[in-house]
């Protein structure tokens, strides 16, 4: 009797379960799994390329605030600040290190891939291989030197017997491509001190007299220290990029407006050694990244730069105008036509960034 029905209870539960497997349909388990993105419950690393306190680290912090809440899994973004070389130090381990899964991006110096134009042997990246996801505004270049040095002009600086310092993070730096590239434009010697961290840091050197000037982006002048030296007239602006004039800076004359005729092909390069000032703050992955796990991070800094949120905070805090961006793909064609040139150019490239 009780095996009779010890067996009629197994076929009771046996059954259902063979109906379910007759029953079992694929394209419902496959939304169940889509129902899990591949970012939940998981961190991506924001590596940033200089130190703390400038501005790319500024912009950075604010992407990780937002970023994650944009990806479908929400997942953290944790920061790690990677200084060094100018930034070369985060591109190569980016390039190099970094698993191509998705989960680290890098807030990249914006002009190093002028040290890959020039063959440089630090650069262990090509920066066309990168997977950009893209970046937001536009920040053309200015000088400015203490007020309290000779330094007033470009007609002071190239009669000054003692060249001007500029300091500088290293030599795929922004502010060394634009003061170098000035230094050759108006035929006047300047000395970079190489070695700082970061932005902030060249500030300091300022301030304790290390350097006597500083070529950087127009957007620096609205952070400390900066904007109480423009108050208190403790610099002094000698020349910005153009040939638009920027309306953070007070009245100074543009390089065009300048230039004399023999700096006229040092002024033609500007398109192509400043371009990083139409991507201001460009942020990439490791090559290799999976296309469908890439264009989730393209769509979700996107749809970050749309949130009213971080747009009112980028315009604090970065002056940014909400509508100059380069999506990920038009950054990557922006990068590929900058970075590959005729020997010709490549040649003037070299000579303006020679080390002296």
């Amino acid at each position: 009797m009780r095996d009779r029905e010890s067996r009629a209870c197994r076929r009771i539960v046996v059954m259902p379960f063979f109906l379910t497997l007759l029953n079992f349909d694929p394209s419902a388990a496959a939304q169940t799994q889509s129902a899990n993105p591949y970012y939940d419950g998981k961190n991506v690393q924001l590596l940033i390329s200089s130190g703390t306190g400038g501005t790319t680290d500024i912009s950075a912090r604010l992407v990780a605030r937002f970023l994650g809440k944009h990806i479908p899994g929400n997942p953290g973004v944790v920061v790690r600040n990677m200084s060094g070389g100018g930034g070369l130090i985060a591109a190569n381990y980016l390039y190099n290190v970094a698993k191509p899964d998705g989960l680290t991006i890098l807030a990249i110096s914006r002009a190093n891939y002028l040290d890959q134009m020039v063959g440089r042997a630090e650069v262990k990246a090509d920066f066309r291989k990168f997977e950009w996801l893209g970046s937001f505004n536009k920040a053309p270049m200015m000088m400015a030197c203490r007020s309290d040095t000779p330094y007033k002009s470009i007609a002071a600086m190239r009669a000054a017997k003692t060249p001007p310092r500029f300091g500088q993070a290293g030599t795929g730096s922004i502010s060394y491509v634009f003061a170098n590239l000035i230094s050759k434009a108006f035929d006047m010697k300047i000395k970079n001190v190489l070695g700082y961290g970061s932005g902030r840091e060249i500030d300091l050197g300022m301030e304790r007299g290390e350097a006597d000037c500083r070529a950087t982006s127009d957007i620096t002048v609205i952070r400390a220290p900066w904007n109480r030296w423009v108050t208190e007239n403790w610099v002094t602006f000698v020349v910005q990029q153009g040939p638009e004039k920027s309306r953070l800076l007070p009245p100074v004359p543009t390089v065009a407006e300048l230039a004399p005729p023999e700096g006229a092909p040092f002024v033609s390069l500007m398109n192509v050694m400043l371009a990083y000032t139409e991507f201001d703050r460009p942020y990439a992955a490791p090559p290799g990244v999976p296309k469908e796990r890439l264009q989730i991070l393209r769509e979700g800094f996107e749809r970050m730069l749309k949130d009213p949120e971080f747009g009112a905070e980028a315009k604090k805090q970065l002056d940014w105008d909400g509508a100059t961006f380069l999506s990920g793909e038009d950054l990557r064609k922006k990068i590929e036509a900058t970075v590959t040139q005729p020997p010709d150019v490549i040649k003037r490239v070299k000579e303006v960034l020679a080390e002296p």
